[in-house]
């Protein structure tokens, strides 16, 4: 007989312990652990993004990506500066319609600007909810309408529309409305930085009372590398005693004596030194005409010569092959001025150059210089002379420099610069990144003032240029979208692969 079996069921295991279960329950937690850190990266990401933006610049020039110099100049900020749009950011790109690619591109590389620095922080103010911003800034004049300020402990520097873009100004005069055809952003931005940074400024007084020319151009340019400007008249005034140069600038007239007295004695600087004098020389009127000019230059080993040089060699001529609009050459045997500039294979052009002679080597070197292929061609010459004159061709000086001091090794010199063309530091000139000559007479003041090189010439870029197709979102902020969207879809995807495969095992 067979024995009864034990018909008494087997217990179950309970749901949590069986093993598809516990595989289960571990992918779940897996899961959720992997989707909160993908969210926990998103909001640091997100954080970041937002003081620290990052893009990918597709623009066939770069249009949205900082210079190398600016970047260089940016490093060597160790002061906190607070950069204030006035706008929210919204309204300021959206401002102007006509010009919105600049002023996409402007906001770019100013959030560009204060993210390369650590010393730099970025805000946008809306002035029509916040009007009492203005009251802590009472040196700037609110009545016009600035778009940004610069604040660097008690400094600050307000920028305006004109400082960041350059515009048609016929348009302009005409209909009264801009039309942005450039931008100036990096170089009004670290202008405005490197102002309010400095500690002190190097100040240049700018004679007057002779008949002096319009030098808005030079002026604009050393204020924006830090340089304090003061405005002199030797009739009736004289120079700061902290003043370090006097800027002489193509006068209708000569000094007098008396004058000619009180640069002497400046220059002199009871003994010290360390003044200097720039001059540039009036090409429209006869030097016999200034002789007490005349007499200072030779008191520092100098002289003018009344006549143009006209160059010959045609790899120093411009497009066109005008003869007295030239590229001049670094002196090779002479390079104070040259040493810490950026770039010495950017040429200097002048135009109109009067040449400096070297009456004193003791005294006086030469700064730049023609071709050996360039002649002279004086401005006294009579129609008699002017038939039998023959031209022969020599180098010659488009500048030079005298310096006097007490003697001793470590002594400070006192200067006299002569620069044979005025037209050199004007803004056709100045303004053209092909051209040295921004970089170049910057670096000759501070050179002598002994400053460091913080001078900074940016070239603008246009966002117009061929780029993609691309306009606002040029600027392809692929980490962002990467993070917030493609990562989070593709787990979720992941995760319903996985869990369906499981299913139908």
């Amino acid at each position: 007989m067979n024995k009864d079996k034990n018909t008494t069921p087997k217990a179950k295991k309970g749901f949590f312990k069986s093993r598809s279960a516990r595989r289960g329950a571990a992918s779940i937690v897996i899961t959720i652990l992997f989707i909160a850190a993908v969210v926990l990266v998103n909001l640091i990401v997100a954080a970041i993004t937002n003081s620290h933006p990052l893009y990918i610049d597709v623009t066939e020039n770069s249009s949205f990506k900082l210079q190398s110099a600016t970047t260089d100049y940016l490093d060597t900020v160790d002061k906190p500066v607070a950069i204030y749009i006035l706008q929210s950011e919204s309204d300021f790109e959206n401002s102007d319609s006509t010009n919105y690619k600049y002023f996409v591109q402007a906001n770019k590389l100013i959030r560009s600007i204060a993210g390369s620095s650590d010393k730099i922080d970025l805000h946008y103010i809306d002035l029509t909810a916040d009007p009492t911003f203005t009251s802590d800034y009472n040196k700037v004049d609110w009545t016009k309408s600035h778009i940004a300020l610069v604040v660097s402990g008690d400094q600050y520097r307000a920028i305006d529309l004109t400082d960041i873009f350059g515009y048609d100004q016929q348009q302009y005069q005409y209909y009264g409305t801009y039309v942005i055809n450039s931008q100036k952003v990096e170089q009004a931005f670290l202008t405005a930085i490197m102002n309010v940074t400095s500690e002190e400024k190097t100040k240049v007084t700018v004679l007057s009372g002779q008949g002096e020319q319009d030098m808005t151009a030079l002026r604009t340019l050393l204020e924006n590398n830090a340089y304090e400007i003061e405005e002199v008249s030797l009739l009736n005034g004289e120079i700061s005693a902290d003043s370090e140069f006097a800027v002489i600038f193509a006068p209708e007239v000569d000094i007098d004596e008396k004058i000619y007295s009180t640069l002497t004695k400046w220059l002199d600087n009871n003994g010290e030194y360390g003044h200097h004098i720039i001059y540039f020389p009036n090409d429209q009127k006869d030097i016999s005409e200034f002789p007490n000019l005349n007499t200072l230059l030779a008191d520092y080993g100098m002289k003018l010569r009344y006549g143009y040089i006209y160059e010959n060699s045609t790899d120093h001529l411009l497009p066109g092959g005008n003869h007295y609009v030239s590229v001049f050459d670094y002196t090779k045997d002479d390079t104070t001025f040259t040493e810490d500039l950026r770039s010495s294979s950017i040429p200097i052009v002048m135009s109109l150059v009067m040449p400096v002679e070297i009456a004193d080597d003791s005294l006086a070197k030469p700064m730049l210089t023609s071709s050996d292929k360039a002649m002279f061609f004086p401005k006294d010459l009579s129609e008699d002379e002017a038939v039998d004159f023959d031209p022969k061709t020599e180098m010659m000086y488009g500048a030079a420099y005298g310096q006097r001091n007490a003697g001793t090794e470590n002594g400070k010199s006192s200067s006299v610069v002569v620069i044979g063309s005025y037209d050199a530091v004007q803004p056709n000139y100045l303004s053209i990144s092909s051209y040295n000559n921004a970089a170049y007479f910057v670096n000759v003041f501070n050179t002598l003032s002994a400053k460091d090189d913080v001078s900074v010439i940016i070239e603008g870029k246009d966002p117009s240029a061929n780029d993609l197709g691309l306009t606002s979102v040029s600027e392809i902020q692929f980490p962002a979208i990467l993070v917030r969207f493609v990562i989070p879809i593709g787990v979720l995807i992941a995760g319903l692969i996985i869990w369906i495969r499981r299913r139908h095992k």
